[in-house]
């Protein structure tokens, strides 16, 4: 900084004075560092309004390095080893200068109302399409379509077909039983006309052939192929 100071034992820029005490040819004990803030602190006063902040920033970056290199020189106990592994003087401060720098720049656009900046323009992709080709028109697209719907109706039902409830061999042995008790004599074509679907007769059919297993329905039957009654056993 250009800031320079006068002591007894030195005379000139104070980024020098700090150089020169970081090497040890001067002993930071026997400077006065009253005598080196107050005529600063008279400077600014002399000058306010006109002291750029980059000049505030260095003398505070440097006060405060040879404040605490004179505080390490008068109590070396409590000094901390860590604080010696920052960065050099001449790093700081070209570091602050690079703030500083950047800092009047976003003034200085902001100032001029230039806060906004536009985007780098970018083509817009098109949008997905289907393109049929010339030989086929809208007509025949949709024939192909319902036939394709016709084809996977059977996969489309299928769910709904397992969740309907099934009927067990057990379920329609105690109804078949009940209803032969009731009547005495009945129709297996009319037993069988209550089934919904297939699976339902199959399971009709075994039950009814298990109840004749176990004598619990007896059937006649006149000749081949011929109406079967079904009958309730005589005691």
């Amino acid at each position: 900084m250009s800031y320079a100071v006068t002591l007894d034992q030195f005379e000139g820029p104070l980024d020098l004075l700090l150089q020169l005490v970081e090497s040890e040819k001067l002993t930071i004990t026997e400077i006065s560092l009253v005598k080196v803030t107050e005529p600063f602190v008279t400077y600014i006063r002399q000058n306010q309004g006109v002291i750029p902040p980059e000049e505030l920033a260095d003398f505070l970056v440097i006060a405060a390095k040879l404040l605490y290199l004179k505080s390490k020189m008068m109590l070396p106990d409590l000094h901390d080893p860590e604080l010696e592994e920052g960065p050099d003087l001449a790093s700081q401060l070209k570091l602050y200068k690079a703030f500083s720098e950047a800092s009047l720049v976003l003034s200085q656009r902001w100032n001029e109302s230039k806060t906004l900046f536009g985007r780098q323009f970018r083509a817009k992709k098109p949008a997905p399409a289907f393109l049929p080709p010339q030989q086929v028109d809208g007509d025949l697209l949709r024939e192909y379509y319902l036939k394709a719907l016709k084809r996977l109706e059977p996969v489309v039902k299928l769910p709904k077909a397992a969740i309907e409830r099934v009927v067990t061999i057990e379920e329609k042995i105690a109804t078949l039983k009940t209803r032969i008790h009731s009547m005495m004599r009945m129709s297996f074509q009319r037993f069988l006309a209550d089934s919904h679907d297939r699976y339902e007769m199959v399971v009709s059919f075994l039950a009814l052939l298990e109840l004749i297993k176990q004598k619990e329905v007896t059937y006649e039957q006149s000749e081949l192929f011929s109406e079967i009654t079904l009958k309730a056993p005589t005691v």
